[in-house]
């Protein structure tokens, strides 16, 4: 009986959140998720997609910082994004 190959563990992905910390603490800058967006942010997502491009794997940490202080880069416009987003009341829940 042949022995079965051990299987290696799954490595969850880790990212980190570049964009600005959204009010009420959902999401802090610089966080580290494992294994993508959390579930309690898909409809923030929904509602402002740019949130999505500034989860980044670590390795991308220092040129994506980088991007978001460099003007009109698409990081940049992102962060902007979010922003706006936040200033006019996009995460205000319907009653």
């Amino acid at each position: 009986m042949a022995n079965k190959k051990e299987q290696a563990p799954v490595k969850t992905e880790r990212f980190i959140y570049c964009g600005p910390s959204l009010p009420g603490g959902l999401l802090q800058r610089h966080t580290i998720y494992k294994g993508g967006i959390p579930e309690h942010l898909k409809d923030v997502v929904e509602k402002c997609p740019g949130i999505k491009s500034l989860f980044v794997p670590p390795a991308k940490l220092q040129a994506v910082t980088t991007a978001i202080q460099s003007s009109g880069s698409l990081e940049n416009l992102r962060y902007k994004e979010i922003q706006k987003f936040i200033q006019e009341g996009g995460l205000k829940r319907d009653v």
